[in-house]
């Protein structure tokens, strides 16, 4: 679960409901935004009704955006590193303390079964924890930038850079130009890296990845899922615990 360190040295877990509450309110600044456009289409919208062109609204997260990262898996919602029959979920957040313990003790054993192979391990980068930097929104900026290096076939490599070089929650992210270096530490060369992490063309997906999660009724990060059914990764061996549930989901 996301953690909080004081500085007090005391390690307190965001709550589920606290989560809940950081989505809430990134969804109620978007609601914000709509209402203010409510009005100039008003006019339209009455011909449109007229025109009988005017469809219900999605309460869900709504349509996948176009552009969509390399590797993206079949539902749209994360990136793919592996395929396989068991399909394995995880859910991260680039700000989140414990995320950066689960991908570190998580490495090895992911590793191994997708060595194996007959695992599909499928990586949905949130942003739940925007609220917890200043400027607020660095979990979608880092998302994006993943994204980005999914593009150059470097995710998994440049999540593991991120993690290593995470900022403190309720202080600055990093900057532009620390993201693109970023990616030079995971070894992605090419210049379109920079550019893309520079036009932030996936801010939308990072939206569209966000809000299917919370649909989905994930609201804290790290989450584990195994075949659908959540895995308890927080214990003294995750590692043993992600691989025993991949064994119990191949029977």
């Amino acid at each position: 679960m996301t953690d909080t360190e004081t500085g007090t040295g005391t390690d307190t877990r965001t709550t589920d409901a606290m989560v809940r509450r950081m989505v809430h309110r990134r969804h109620r600044r978007r609601r914000t935004v709509v209402v203010s456009l409510v009005a100039a289409l008003v006019v339209v919208a009455a011909a449109l009704i007229g025109a009988g062109l005017v469809r219900a609204t999605n309460s869900g997260p709504g349509k996948a955006p176009s552009r969509l990262p390399a590797g993206i898996a079949a539902d749209k919602s994360g990136v793919a590193a592996s395929t396989g029959a068991v399909r394995v979920d995880v859910y991260l957040d680039y700000l989140c303390p414990e995320c950066r313990r689960t991908d570190r003790a998580l490495t090895t054993a992911l590793d191994g079964l997708k060595a194996h192979g007959g695992v599909g391990v499928v990586y949905h980068p949130v942003a739940f924890l925007d609220d917890r930097s200043a400027p607020a929104g660095y979990s979608t900026q880092a998302a994006s930038a993943a994204a980005c290096a999914a593009d150059a076939g470097r995710f998994e490599q440049y999540s593991t850079v991120l993690f290593s070089k995470q900022p403190a929650e309720q202080g600055p992210g990093l900057s532009e130009a620390q993201l693109i270096a970023a990616g030079r530490d995971a070894g992605i060369t090419t210049a379109s890296f920079a550019r893309c992490v520079e036009d932030a063309p996936y801010l939308p997906w990072v939206r569209y990845v966000s809000d299917l999660a919370a649909s989905h009724k994930v609201a804290l990060t790290p989450t584990v899922m195994v075949a659908g059914s959540r895995v308890d990764v927080t214990g003294s061996d995750p590692g043993g615990a992600l691989t025993r549930a991949v064994t119990a989901a191949r029977r």
